[in-house]
């Protein structure tokens, strides 16, 4: 899975004021070509009487979101983890520790925690959605679609969801149902270059060169670094007979390889 290629779509942008409690939620993942794409959530500490102590659990957590955000990872952990001494079953504090060990590619540490935080709350869909993640990174692609798909009996519209298990069904040589649910996701979210890219082998795959052409096509238009997208464009055009277009997107795959990571 490791690789440069890996598309990842854009944050939102960080808030510039302190957050209030009840507006933070940690990011939730969607499973990339080699990496995850983080959204800037924060899952927020439940606080129903008003103004939480800074000791309470509420206040642990508050004060663990604000140096998570900062970067401060070490200490965010340590204030989770004495949220958690206050209340163990804490769903929010394990999902946020859970976010700590993905971000340090600590995948079975992450995987614990989001199931930690299921048992508490099993209509956690970032929880189960991250799960799935964890368990795709672990080359346990059954149990991965599994969890997207609990994921989507709940928010059949879920485009993260969709997209993962598009993927997962690609690994496990499931093309027409990938393809299927990959176009799904378009739906929802119709400028994702790693959707677009996906589709295209997908498509590829299932024989039909001239709709992975434009899929793959459509994958380097939305970001033009793309440099895998080229390499299976060139593959797609040597099939095609298109040799010259080949040898071009091979010329760009090669000139993006080439250049500085940024």
């Amino acid at each position: 899975m490791a690789g440069k290629d890996t598309i990842v779509a854009k944050s939102s942008a960080r808030p510039k004021r302190p957050l209030a409690l009840g507006s933070l939620i940690l990011p939730a993942l969607l499973v990339g070509t080699v990496l995850v794409s983080y959204w800037l959530k924060i899952q927020p500490a439940q606080n129903p009487g008003g103004a939480a102590s800074a000791d309470s659990t509420a206040g642990l957590l508050a004060r663990g979101i604000q140096a998570h955000n900062a970067g401060s990872l070490d200490a965010a952990l340590a204030l989770y983890r004495q949220a958690l001494q206050k209340e163990p079953g804490n769903h929010q504090a394990h999902y946020n520790i859970g976010q700590i060990y993905n971000a340090r590619n600590q995948n079975t540490e992450a995987r614990r925690e989001y199931e930690a935080a299921l048992r508490t709350d099993p209509n956690f869909l970032n929880a189960r959605l991250n799960l799935g993640v964890m368990l795709y990174r672990e080359r346990q692609f059954g149990a991965a679609a599994d969890a997207f798909r609990e994921v989507l009996r709940a928010d059949p519209n879920h485009a993260q969801a969709l997209f993962n298990l598009g993927i997962s069904l690609l690994e496990l040589g499931q093309v027409k149902e990938s393809i299927r649910r990959l176009t799904e996701a378009l739906s929802r979210q119709p400028k994702q270059p790693s959707t677009h890219y996906h589709l295209g082998l997908a498509l590829k795959r299932a024989g039909e060169p001239a709709k992975a052409r434009a899929a793959l096509e459509q994958a380097v238009s939305l970001n033009p670094r793309f440099a895998a997208a080229y390499r299976e464009l060139a593959k797609v055009y040597e099939s095609l007979g298109q040799r010259n277009l080949a040898q071009e997107a091979l010329a760009k795959a090669a000139a993006l390889d080439s250049q500085p990571a940024k």
